[in-house]
């Protein structure tokens, strides 16, 4: 249960070099001068963050005099850290590394909605992949596999427990080791793993290069599962409340404008992302709105006490912004 309090307190004095911080002291950009607030926000360059990209060209932040600064990292646990030290104001992470965080009185609250898991299976934009040629052939193949995951303790290892375990597969046998996501369908083919939480856009390159998909986690799990969300510090919230709702105005804008223009989506994915116009075209969307499924956030803190990952589920009242 500590493994994400061990990774955070790494993280906090040495991960922030990796994540791309800059140097600076304050945490947001001021507007003394009249000028937009600017907000250094924490992303994971996947399909996921394309609604702030997408809001960033719209202007839809400039409406609320706001500035982006994104700065990339491997995942939630590498960005959580950085948002409570003050080096990000806003960060983007899985629900699960932000369930862990506030079970363990953590000051972090979400803000807005991210992304969700889609109504079904349907087309999945995260899939569990394995090599077509490998020995897996089905989910029960996977007893005893090695799967990778961009962070350890966060969604994909619930939700691909959860998922597989209702297929009858003893998950207490599985094995997660880290792999960002860029890099996971190298690992795949180099048999340095047997299997692998992967995400748009490299869900569509990995299936276009000989690799299957046997579990669409996320839909498994629940439909419409909240599968990440924009957060910040308590402190951060609390000393800058009218710049966190202008943030979360833009936002929710950016999420409908994503959720109603897919072909805008698909092109702003090359500007943030090294997959070639051509796949963009081709890959699975992932689903925006601006509204929490709540309940599915409900689901995924019952399902990381099963699994061990928090020993108490934190209050919900608490960890997200009303």
């Amino acid at each position: 249960m500590h493994r994400l309090v061990r990774s955070l307190a790494a993280a906090m004095a040495i991960g922030l070099l990796a994540v791309g911080c800059g140097g600076d002291d304050e945490g947001g950009g001021g507007s003394e001068g009249g000028g937009p607030e600017t907000l250094q926000i924490g992303l994971i360059p996947i399909a996921d963050v394309a609604p702030v990209f997408l809001g960033i060209n719209k202007g839809f932040f400039a409406e609320q005099q706001l500035e982006l600064e994104p700065q990339f990292a491997a995942g939630g646990a590498a960005i959580t850290p950085a948002v409570i030290s003050g080096d990000f104001d806003i960060g983007f992470s899985n629900t699960v590394s932000l369930l862990i965080a506030s079970s363990q009185g953590l000051p972090v609250q979400i803000v807005s909605q991210g992304v969700l898991g889609g109504p079904d299976d349907s087309k999945p934009w995260a899939d569990l992949l394995v090599p077509e040629a490998g020995p897996i052939d089905e989910p029960q193949d996977l007893e005893g596999a090695t799967i990778a995951a961009n962070t350890l303790n966060n969604v994909c290892e619930v939700t691909i427990n959860a998922s597989l375990a209702e297929m009858g597969v003893d998950v207490s046998t599985l094995e997660y080791t880290e792999i960002p996501f860029p890099e996971m369908i190298a690992a795949l083919e180099q048999e340095r793993v047997d299997a692998a939480c992967v995400v748009e856009p490299f869900v569509s390159q990995g299936k276009a290069g000989g690799m299957i998909g046997l579990d669409p986690f996320y839909a498994n799990t629940a439909p419409n599962l909240t599968v990440a969300t924009y957060f910040a510090s308590r402190q951060y919230i609390e000393e800058n409340p009218e710049v966190v709702d202008r943030f979360v105005a833009a936002m929710e804008k950016s999420l409908r404008y994503a959720a109603e223009n897919p072909e805008e989506v698909r092109d702003v994915l090359t500007e943030y992302t090294e997959i070639p116009p051509e796949a963009a075209k081709q890959i699975n969307l992932p689903s925006w709105q601006p509204e929490l499924t709540v309940e599915t956030i409900e689901r995924l803190s019952q399902l990381s006490q099963e699994y061990g990952l928090i020993e108490q589920q934190p209050d919900l009242q608490q960890l997200i912004r009303r």
